[in-house]
């Protein structure tokens, strides 16, 4: 795949065993937090139950038939069709699922792979050396891929759909729009910005076409354009309906719909996206200011240079409507990483680069401000990276002191701190104060004769409603039958165990 003749070959070769070095270093085989979280468990489900269903392994349903205290981040789980499931695709689950014979932990090192075909296609494009590196380790990219996601094999393939569409524009060759059509297809069934990018595809084919070139309407509706794409997004449709009533799935069941959004709203959320917005713990770090190469690059481009050139205009006009359609259709700015829903955009945007390069490159100062400043805002989130997995060791070690049949908490993090062990660990999370009357009257149900419950010392401002949940059910143990006394403290965590000895 790579040559090792020269130079560039070794340097391409390193990217991708850089990637596995920061995943060991990091050990992600042990960062599963949030959605990683999500994401794995319900691989592991998929896999241990077989194929029969999609709900995720929750060793407390019993004590939570309604599924309203689940220790997962609610905003990742919720209930469907009266199975608890997760937001993520099928599309990547099952395929994960598929690798049962590799210890599921490990999933996350086989990024390595997506990356090192992703730069082998950029290769094949001519892509510079530099251009290759700025446009992994200076782009969202590269933080997408440290992590158990679907982010890796969903950029590959959206890459390979969008390198065999742009193909298929200079050659018109039937072999090139089937190709294009089918990776594009496959990549809705990761995520959703694949719909996004062929509309944008096709939107841009129909100006060149009809619109400059004055080529007839009924050439560009010819089926081979089309047809193998609404074949995969028919068969997505059908089964996102049938399996969750929701004809584009589970992603759009937890993302729309929950939250009133302005015209305001959005557009703040779309320029968080692209470049920075403030929020209560801090500025954002949009696609553009992580990666301000490519934003240059546009103020770069010659009109006159677009006219002459069709391939680079082409490229312009897919940027720009995937860039309207995601202001219009984006449910969030990205949360961690702004920039995850532009992570589609690195591709076609680095056709641009490696054709301004050069100039770019022989303005010293520009340049090498571009590199610090694109050097700086990657090693800031490989900090973030490595910080946040020393803080959940952390957590992990604190909350391996604490065993009980039953481990009740008030907190998402330290329910979300067992991890791996959520499979197996009966753990549920009374987030509200609202839920003790339920939390309790299912322990009845179910004679359960003790619980530990465990909660933060540290109060913050966003912990009332914990503080509130953790008191209640210390409040109704007694009229419930139980009696709490402190047990085991840590640094961190305080527990109550709560006894009731007459079942």
């Amino acid at each position: 795949m790579f040559s090792f003749k020269n130079r560039s070959g070794i340097i391409l070769f390193f990217i991708p065993l850089f990637l596995l070095l920061t995943q060991v270093f990091i050990r992600v085989d042990q960062f599963y937090i949030s959605d990683p979280l999500i994401k794995w468990i319900q691989v592991v489900s998929l896999w241990q139950q077989n194929w029969t269903t999609e709900s995720v392994l929750y060793p407390a349903k019993h004590l939570d038939p309604l599924f309203l205290m689940s220790p997962l981040n609610e905003n990742f789980v919720f209930l469907n069709q009266d199975r608890l499931i997760g937001q993520y695709p099928i599309g990547f689950t099952f395929v994960y699922s598929l690798l049962g014979v590799i210890p599921h932990h490990f999933l996350p090192y086989l990024n390595f792979i997506y990356l090192a075909l992703f730069i082998h296609l950029m290769q094949k494009n001519n892509f510079a050396i530099p251009v290759i590196v700025f446009a992994i380790l200076g782009t969202v990219i590269f933080p997408l891929l440290i992590d158990f996601s679907e982010n890796g094999l969903f950029i590959l393939l959206s890459a390979y759909g969008y390198y065999f569409l742009l193909q298929a524009f200079q050659t018109n060759q039937t072999k090139e729009w089937l190709l294009g059509n089918l990776f594009l297809g496959l990549s809705l069934w990761l995520r959703l910005e694949g719909i996004l990018l062929f509309v944008s595809i096709q939107m841009a084919l129909f100006y060149l076409q009809v619109v400059k070139r004055k080529e007839t309407f009924v050439k560009i509706l010819h089926p081979i354009r089309y047809f193998l794409f609404a074949i995969v997004l028919f068969a997505f449709i059908i089964w996102n309906y049938k399996s969750y009533t929701d004809p584009l799935g589970t992603r759009h069941l937890a993302n729309f719909g929950k939250f009133e959004k302005t015209i305001i709203d959005q557009i703040q959320i779309f320029i968080s996206i692209i470049f920075t917005f403030p929020k209560k713990e801090m500025w954002t770090l949009g696609f553009f200011l992580q990666s301000p190469i490519y934003l240059y690059t546009l103020f770069k481009l010659k009109k006159e240079n677009l006219q002459s050139n069709p391939t680079l205009l082409f490229h312009i006009l897919v940027i720009f409507h995937f860039l309207i359609f995601v202001a219009i259709t984006s449910p969030n700015d990205g949360l961690t990483l702004n920039g995850r829903y532009l992570a589609i955009l690195v591709f076609p945007l680095t056709f641009l680069l490696n054709e301004m390069f050069f100039k770019i490159q022989n303005q010293k100062l520009i340049f090498y401000s571009l590199g610090i400043w694109t050097f700086f805002c990657a090693l800031l989130i490989l900090i973030v990276f490595y910080f946040s997995s020393k803080e959940l060791k952390k957590l992990k070690s604190e909350l391996s002191n604490f065993q009980s049949d039953l481990i009740v908490t008030t907190s998402e993090v330290l329910s979300g701190g067992y991890t791996l062990d959520l499979i197996s660990k009966k753990v549920i999370c009374v987030r509200n104060d609202f839920l003790v009357y339920y939390f309790y009257y299912n322990l009845m149900q179910n004679k359960t004769p003790e619980f530990l419950l465990l909660y933060v010392k540290k109060e913050t401002m966003g912990t009332e409603d914990e503080k509130d949940s953790y008191q209640s059910i210390l409040r109704e143990a007694k009229a419930n039958g139980y009696t709490c006394s402190p047990s085991l403290d840590t640094s961190k965590i305080m527990s109550q165990k709560c006894v009731r000895t007459d079942f």
